[in-house]
C-alpha cells in the first residue's frame, strides 16, 4: 500500500467523493450568498432587516479577506470530501504555526519593525478569521451547506479555541503586554509558557492576579476576554441549533 493510499484510508476510508452542492464553485457561491442577502432572498423569503441584515453582509463579505475561502475553493475542486479535508488542514496548520512561533521564540523577531508588524498582523489576522467565520456560521447559516457531522464541528471548534489562545499569547509576548511581580518588582514576561497560561486564564475570565497586563496591555486583555466570550456564545448557538435540527 502506497503512502497516498494509506493516508486516504485513514482520512476518508472507503467513502466516495461527492460533488459540491453548488456548481459555481466556492468563491462564486460565496459571492452569490452575499447577493442573496443583499436582495433579501435567503431561503426564498425576506427575513433580514436592520442591524441583522447589515451584520450578515459584513460577515459574508469579510470572508474574501481571509485565506479560508480560498483553501475551500482549492480543495473543493475535487469535491465535497476534499473541501472538508481542506478546512481541517487549514485549522490544524493554524495551530501548528502558532505553536512553532511560541516554541522557537519567533515573537522575539519583533526587535525589528518588520518582524513586529508581521507577527502582530499574522496573529490578529488568524484571530479575526476565526471570529468572523464563526459569526458567519451563526448569522448566515441559511446560506451554508449542512456540516459533515456535528462531532467533527466540535473537534474543529476545540482546535480553534486552543489556537485563539495561542495567538493571543503571541500578541502578549510580541507587545510585551503582560508582567508579573518578582521580588516585589514588576517584570515583563518573556516566556511562552507564562503567556499561554495567562491567555487561557483570561479566556476563561479567571483572574488569579499572579500575572497581570501592563498599562498598554489592558486593551489587548480586554479584547481577548470579549472575543472569547463572543466566540463561546456563537459556537454554542451554532452547535445547539444544528444538534436540534438533526
Amino acid at each position: 500500500m502506497s503512502f497516498r493510499s494509506f493516508l486516504k484510508k485513514i482520512l476518508i476510508s472507503n467513502l466516495k467523493e461527492q460533488p459540491l452542492e453548488h456548481k459555481e464553485g466556492v468563491i462564486c457561491h460565496q459571492w452569490n450568498n452575499a447577493k442573496r442577502i443583499w436582495n433579501n432572498i435567503e431561503n426564498g423569503k425576506s427575513n433580514s432587516i436592520g442591524i441583522e441584515r447589515f451584520l450578515k453582509l459584513i460577515l459574508i463579505i469579510s470572508q474574501f479577506f481571509f485565506p479560508g475561502i480560498y483553501v475551500r475553493a482549492f480543495f473543493g475542486r475535487k469535491g465535497k470530501l476534499h473541501k472538508h479535508l481542506g478546512v481541517e488542514l487549514q485549522v490544524v496548520l493554524k495551530l501548528i504555526i502558532a505553536i512553532i512561533i511560541l516554541i522557537f521564540g519567533f515573537y522575539n523577531s519583533t526587535t525589528t519593525i518588520l518582524g513586529f508588524k508581521i507577527i502582530n498582523f499574522w496573529s490578529m489576522w488568524m484571530i479575526l478569521e476565526t471570529l468572523f467565520y464563526t459569526g458567519n456560521l451563526v448569522f448566515s447559516e441559511e446560506v451554508f451547506s449542512k456540516p459533515h457531522s456535528n462531532k467533527r464541528n466540535l473537534i474543529l471548534i476545540i482546535i480553534d479555541y486552543i489556537t485563539l489562545n495561542y495567538d493571543f499569547a503571541i500578541l502578549y509576548l510580541a507587545n510585551k503586554a503582560i508582567q508579573q511581580s518578582v521580588d516585589g518588582k514588576l517584570e515583563i514576561i518573556t516566556k511562552a509558557y507564562d503567556a499561554i497560561y495567562f491567555s487561557f486564564i483570561s479566556s476563561l475570565t479567571i483572574g488569579y492576579g499572579d500575572i497581570v497586563p501592563t498599562h498598554e496591555g489592558r486593551g489587548l486583555a480586554t479584547f481577548q476576554s470579549f472575543s472569547m466570550l463572543i466566540f463561546g456564545v456563537l459556537f454554542l448557538n451554532f452547535y445547539l441549533s444544528r444538534a436540534n435540527n438533526k
